[in-house]
């Protein structure tokens, strides 16, 4: 965790007006959050806070990539990723989510750690399923052996009888 210091943000001490944030993330950034299902990619991330007397309005630009197994053949896609977000956190009682945009925090806080809500991010730009794209002639570019190896075992599996007898129930 103490790595992730690094993504504080001390804004008790920032003047009212535009302040500018960069980071890049690696495969510490990764390593250092106990439940990232990623651990390699190169992100530059650029933050843009405009610090307001009542709230913090965040501007979040992330680009790069991520590396993730294929869902379909396991080996490692570099997986794009490009994320524009904005994050409003308003000073108030207590820790509070609004909404996916709006956080209420403590009017006692003096910093905030960005690493969390970055994570996030990345994780939501990516699709349910991450595959292997189609090349130009709309071929997959999965691992050939390992599609060889899908198809044969689709062919040879048993259809479990149970199964046969709720499909009837459909067709009626």
């Amino acid at each position: 965790m103490d790595y992730l210091r690094e993504y504080s943000i001390e804004f008790a001490s920032l003047k009212v007006g535009i302040h500018h944030f960069n980071y890049e993330i690696g495969s510490k950034f990764f390593e250092a959050i106990d439940y990232s299902e990623f651990k390699k990619g190169e992100l530059k991330v650029n933050l843009e806070l405009d610090r307001q007397p009542r709230m913090l309005v965040f501007k979040i630009d992330i680009k790069g990539y991520v590396e993730k197994e294929c869902d379909r053949c396991l080996d490692v896609i570099n997986y794009p990723v490009n994320v524009v977000h904005k994050l409003i956190f308003k000073f108030g009682d207590q820790w509070e989510d609004v909404s996916d945009e709006i956080i209420i925090i403590p009017e006692t806080e003096h910093q905030l750690n960005m690493a969390h809500y970055l994570y996030e991010f990345i994780s939501l730009s990516l699709p349910m399923q991450c595959i292997h794209p189609d090349d130009e002639n709309g071929n997959s570019t999965c691992n050939k052996e390992m599609l060889i190896l899908l198809s044969q075992h689709s062919k040879n599996r048993e259809v479990d009888p149970r199964w046969e007898i709720l499909k009837k129930l459909n067709d009626k």
